[in-house]
This record gives C-alpha cells, structure tokens and sequence, in this order.
C-alpha cells in the first residue's frame, strides 16, 4: 500500500461531515426528513384527494364539445339543414336521393347528473374510509420513524460508553502488562505471566478497536435514521431514564395502525354493501343545449335543446354478482379478524414490555452492585499481587470480572431506557416524547 493510500484511509473518517443533534432533534428529522416517513405523509394526502375525486360522480358533469361535419351523404344532408333550421321542400325526389355537399358546426353544452347510482354513494364512503386509513398509516410510521431514530440515539450512546469501558479495559491491561514485566525484570515473577498480560493487553485493544467501529456504524446509522445518510451524526446528552418520569407510562393504547386496520375492516363491509346494492336499478338525468352553423364553428344559426331521463336495471350478468356478495364479505370476516389479531398482538406487546422496563430496572440495579464488587475484589486482589501474595491469573481473572460487569452494567442501563420507550411506542404515543422535551423549560 502507498504512502499516498495510507494518507487517504487516515483522513477519510475527517471528510464526513460530522454534527451533534439532541433528542428533540433528532425525533423532528426521523418524521420530517426519512423518506418512509413521507411517503407515508403523500400517500394521506392521495387517498385525501382520492375522496373528491369520488365525490364527483354524485355531482353533475357539465361538457362543452364543438363538431365540424362535412357530408353529401342523403341522410346527413337531411339532418343537417333540419338541423340548421334550412329545410326546403321538393316536389322531385333527386333534391333527397342526391343532394349537394353540406356544412354544419354543431355546438353542444351537455349536462348530466346521476339519480341514484349506489356505486357513486358507496365509492364516497369507501374513498373516505381509504382516507382514514391512510392518515392512522401517515401517523403510525411516524411513530415507527421516531422510536427507530430513538433506538438509534440509544445505540450510538451505548457505543460511546462502550468506547470509554474499552478504553478503560485497555489502560487497566496495559497497568497489569507493566507491573507483570516490572516483577518479571526484578525476578519476582516468570516469563508466562508477562505473556499472559501481553495477550490479555493484545484482547482488550482487539476489543477496542471492534467497538471504535461499532461506533462509527452506530453514528452513520444515526444519520440513516433522521434522513441525512450523508452525515455522520453524533450525539448531544445522553438519555436517561428520568426523561420518562413526566410521562404516565400507564396510559391507554393509543396506536394510529390499530385504527388503520379498524378503517379497512370499515372499508371491506362499505365494499360488501355495495356489492349488494349492486342489484339495485341506476337512473340519470341529462340535458343538452346545441347550436347548429353552416358557415363558422361556435355559430349559432340555429338552436334546440333536449332533456332524456333514463333508467337501467341488469336483470342477469351469469352470477356476477352473486359471487362479488361472496367474495366481499368473505374480505370484511378477513378484516375483522386481522384488525382483532392485531390488537390481541399489540395488547400482548405493551405487556411485555411493562414486564421488560421491570425485569431492566431490576438488572441494572443488580449490575451496578456488581460493578461496586468486582472494583473491590480487583482492588485486593491488585494490592496482593504487588505484595507477592497472589498470582497474576488471580488479576487476570479479577480484571476479566471486572470488564464483564462494567459492560453488563452498561448494557442494562441501556436496555431500561429502551424498554421505557418501548412502553411508549407500543402505546402509540411514543412522539409525546417530543411533545414532552418541547414543553420543556
């Protein structure tokens, strides 16, 4: 490898762009900036929309169309100077059979409006019932965006401490290396401890340059989950578990995908329904006004207008609808029971996670404890070791003990603020989070 290539892997860490985000940052970026977030947001909006376009097949359509014709066609020559209001009699039958080449531009203004039509009333129900759906959908991606970029917060502080205790891991290694080659230089100890220190110092830097890269990954993953995957987002201060004290953890469910499920169960009994009105007749109204010229388009040489009133009824479609009655309430009973399913799911979910935040306070206190006794035992059994009265495999060992329980310690604290936030977002309130930091002083 050139010098020039060693030169590039140093320094390419330092071109990303580095930068520092709160919690209340970095929850507004997950919902404003990641791109399943706002896909989320514009498919509310279509499904939105969606509801006026339905909406139009109850109103009446109103349509302008010009038509030039050009014929000496017997039959159009006819309509046309009836038409034009320029009809002249002939005692010969020739002036009918062969009549000249004649012009008309006919002008039309049509009217029409639909009378009952159970497919234009159900659409409307249904495009409303679409609308809500995607709007709870818009609404709980948002919470799945925030909880991501808070586990991801959460993962990038892990990494931190993570890097402090391998850190930590490394000097207290490096400590027993030294007072191991010191005894070993004053004849007080042998060659296989030093080599037993130098190994366990060659594990922990190992170790720690392992959890320096879980870090780098830990922050551009950070940045993936705010929306800004060309950064490399380090955090501001660090989460604790007091952050969740103003908050009622014991509220009600709340969760935006169990009303989308709720709004397509909806939605599928509106479909079975209209599949049943689609028995029923359809009748409209319509209206024209036309202006007739034989010179230029949009004349009005003559005029006339027309008013139709229909009505139709299918009498037989060979079992049509027969079998979408059966099909869509077969989908309304499969709604139903996906909207049940997953409420008996989520309902199951926040449970669990009471019962982890309990099982996480109780580990982490536990840890701690831990933590306190290991720092003790290391400390005797380093003072024994100067004194000659232990042997390194006992440091060795009291140090292992050590390492193991600062990281489970750790690991704990971590999992008790995941599992609070957890209750949150099974809740569906995970963004009264923000709300919360927002109301902040």
């Amino acid at each position: 490898m050139t010098p020039w290539m060693v030169m590039f892997l140093v320094l390419l860490p330092f071109t990303l762009h580095a930068e520092t985000v709160d919690l209340a940052q970095v929850l507004k970026d997950a919902v404003n900036r990641r791109p399943m977030a706002l896909a989320a947001r514009d498919e509310a909006l279509a499904a939105a929309s969606g509801m006026v376009e339905a909406r139009s097949r109850l109103l009446p359509n109103v349509s302008l169309t010009e038509k030039a014709l050009w014929t000496d066609e017997p039959a159009g020559s006819l309509f046309i100077s009836l038409n034009q209001e320029d009809l002249k009699l002939s005692n010969s039958a020739s002036a009918y059979n062969y009549p000249p080449s004649r012009k008309d531009f006919e002008t039309r203004i049509t009217l029409q409006q639909p009378l009952y039509d159970p497919d234009a009333w159900f659409g409307l129900r249904l495009a409303e019932a679409d609308a809500r759906t995607a709007d709870a959908m818009a609404r709980w991606t948002d919470d799945q965006a925030a909880f991501a970029a808070f586990r991801a917060y959460l993962g990038v502080q892990q990494a931190q401490a993570a890097e402090a205790w391998a850190e930590a891991a490394r000097r207290e290694a490096q400590e027993i290396l030294r007072l191991a080659e010191q005894r070993r230089a004053a004849g007080l100890g042998l060659k296989a401890e030093a080599l037993q220190a130098q190994v366990t110092l060659a594990e922990a830097e190992r170790h720690q340059l392992a959890v320096n890269n879980d870090a780098v990954l830990a922050r551009r993953a950070l940045a993936l989950a705010i929306g800004r995957p060309e950064l490399e987002v380090d955090i501001g201060s660090p989460l604790n578990a007091a952050m969740f004290t103003s908050i009622p953890m014991e509220s009600s469910m709340q969760r935006a995908d169990l009303e989308a499920l709720a709004s397509r169960a909806e939605a599928a009994n509106i479909a079975h329904r209209q599949s049943r009105a689609d028995w029923l007749p359809r009748a409209s109204l319509a209206a024209s006004y036309a202006l007739h010229d034989g010179d230029r388009p949009f004349g009005g040489e003559a005029g006339a207008w027309s008013l139709q009133a229909g009505l139709q009824w299918e009498l037989f479609d060979g079992l049509r609808r027969q079998g979408a009655s059966a099909r869509t309430a077969a989908q309304t009973r499969a709604a139903r029971n996906r909207a049940l399913e997953a409420s008996r799911q989520s309902n199951f979910a926040l449970e669990q996670a009471r019962r982890r935040a309990e099982e996480a306070q109780l580990q982490l206190s536990s840890a701690r404890k831990a933590v306190v006794q290991a720092t003790e035992s290391r400390r005797l059994t380093l003072q024994r070791y100067e004194a000659g009265l232990s042997p390194l495999v006992d440091l060795l060992t009291a140090q292992s003990l050590l390492d193991r329980a600062r990281y489970a310690e750790l690991s704990a604290e971590s999992g008790q603020i995941l599992a609070l936030g957890d209750i949150l977002f099974q809740q569906g309130r995970f963004l009264s989070l923000l709300a919360d930091k927002e109301n902040q002083p």
